[in-house]
């Protein structure tokens, strides 16, 4: 029971949405709301310990500036999902990686490090610059990891829908091959087109292969698009 609540909670929270733009310039990019709060969070966070000594004596300074960055990595890399039909294209493919090493990498390893320096009672130490870098470095690669994994469940969730789920199309112009022999009137059935039923329903897909249904809003954009 608990591993099914686990599971759903894990999904709600890595469900993504289209990113909508002005003037129909819809981007082939998703978002994720809850990693958007957690990033926000975090970095507010980060910057009320940043100014006091709270956190120098719970921990190592490094230490610090390795798990903050390193999280704030980890959260802002899930907040970007792009679309399957994108991801052939370099440039979105890439382009959570690109976003973060900007954002993480470089304004809040580097950059952040420098401005702090004009501050008083802080001293810029290239100590603090490296711990920052491996942390998003570290970060970095779990997000990853956990990105392509759920892409992965995403995908076998596609690929066990039955073909014939859909409703057949009234308009449809194929034709019924001929049959060799007349059926008996026993086996007669009301003339249309057979269809599959969907076997994998969401709790079995979900108990058996640790998969769920696709996000709700994929449907919806599907629905939009027919």
């Amino acid at each position: 029971m608990d591993s099914r609540i686990l599971k759903r909670a894990g999904k709600a929270v890595m469900r993504s949405y289209k990113l909508r733009m002005p003037a129909q310039m819809d981007l082939p990019m998703r978002v994720r709301p809850w990693f958007v709060g957690f990033t926000f969070a975090l970095m507010l966070l980060l910057s009320l310990l940043g100014f006091t000594e709270l956190a120098h004596d719970i921990m190592n300074d490094k230490l610090e500036h390795f798990l903050g960055i390193g999280t704030a990595t980890a959260l802002f890399y899930l907040i970007f999902d792009v679309e399957e039909d994108a991801r052939r294209i370099w440039i979105w493919r890439h382009s959570a990686m690109i976003a973060t090493f900007i954002m993480c990498f470089l304004l809040g390893g580097i950059v952040s490090e420098i401005v702090q320096s004009f501050f008083p009672n802080k001293t810029f130490q290239v100590g603090d610059i490296l711990a920052n870098l491996l942390g998003s470095t570290v970060g970095l690669y779990a997000a990853y990891m956990i990105e392509r994994h759920h892409r992965h469940r995403r995908e076998i969730a596609r690929l066990y829908q039955p073909l014939g789920q859909g409703e057949p199309s009234p308009t449809s112009s194929e034709e019924n091959l001929p049959l060799h022999a007349q059926p008996s009137k026993f086996n007669t059935k009301p003339g249309g087109s057979t269809r599959v039923g969907n076997v994998w329903d969401s709790r079995s897909r979900e108990e058996l292969f640790g998969i769920g249904d696709e996000d709700a809003s994929d449907d919806e954009d599907r629905n939009r698009a027919s």
